[in-house]
């Protein structure tokens, strides 16, 4: 816990800026982070309305803040209030980490690393040659599909609601049981990147997803950290590798801490942060 009397007029300010966002977990893992590693520094969560954003970004870096997070629903429309991204967050056209130095704000994306950290750690993949097919077509979905293709896996199959968001994907198919049943049958890992598991009520409004053609092998993951969705729940009794959000919160916030700070993150302090935080949730 952060006392009062630990922050001075030296401490930096740190932040995850969305709306909703007093659900992140952000907070938890970063401040874990810097107690661990003795950086005087605070992580506060700020719920920015859309219309507001230019208005916090601008006031984070008039401050002097270290960095910031980004999240929903913002990753997207933050990009014009950066005076520059890298080439990784431009070529996904989604920024979920700010920077601000002598240039000015700068965007970064950590979510794609971050979940090919994850399935390294989590399920041990390698990830040449893997064949991917990924739910939903939002950035989240575009991270998640350049961090695997950077690490060799092949270009994903997307299925999206909305086909025409996804032009940045060389194979998307619609929303529809038979296009995902004939995508899942040469699937060695599926990642649902939608937001219908984020709730019981989502998993309850969805169609359930056809998982008989998934060969025996093939993983299934889910972006959703602070429960476990049906489809993660189904693809577990069927016997298929399965991983939860966690892992890519911890690595992508690990992933913000270097930029931020220029030192190696403590990742197992973050970890215990993210299983406290989830077992507090449970009660």
């Amino acid at each position: 816990m952060i006392r009062q009397a630990d922050i001075s007029s030296a401490t930096k300010i740190a932040a995850v800026i969305g709306y909703p966002v007093a659900h992140s977990l952000s907070p938890a893992l970063q401040n874990a982070a810097f107690r661990e590693a003795g950086f005087d520094a605070v992580f506060v969560a700020l719920a920015v309305r859309p219309e507001a954003l230019g208005d916090a970004v601008r006031g984070l870096g008039a401050v002097g803040a270290l960095g910031a997070s980004v999240t929903v629903p913002h990753k997207e429309a933050v990009i014009e209030h950066c005076d520059r991204v890298d080439s990784l967050a431009g070529r996904i056209g989604a920024v979920n980490c700010l920077a601000f130095d002598q240039s000015g704000v700068v965007g970064y994306n950590t979510d794609a690393g971050g979940f090919a950290d994850a399935l390294r750690e989590e399920l041990a993949r390698d990830m040449r040659g893997l064949r991917p097919v990924i739910l939903g077509s939002g950035g989240a979905a575009r991270a998640v599909a350049m961090g695997l293709e950077d690490a060799g896996a092949e270009p994903a199959v997307v299925i999206a609601r909305t086909p025409g968001r996804a032009s940045w994907a060389v194979d998307v198919r619609a929303w529809d049981r038979a296009e995902a049943e004939s995508a899942l049958a040469g699937c060695d890992l599926l990642v649902d990147a939608t937001s219908i598991g984020l709730s019981p009520e989502g998993d309850r409004r969805a169609e359930f997803w056809p998982l008989d053609p998934l060969p025996a092998a093939a993983a299934v993951a889910s972006l959703v950290y602070h429960r476990e969705p049906a489809l993660l729940a189904e693809a577990s009794r069927r016997g298929h590798p399965a991983m939860g959000g966690a892992g890519m919160l911890v690595h992508q916030g690990a992933r913000a801490y270097r930029i931020w700070t220029g030192d190696d993150p403590p990742r197992e302090a973050m970890w215990r942060a993210m299983r406290a935080a989830r077992a507090g949730a449970a009660r």
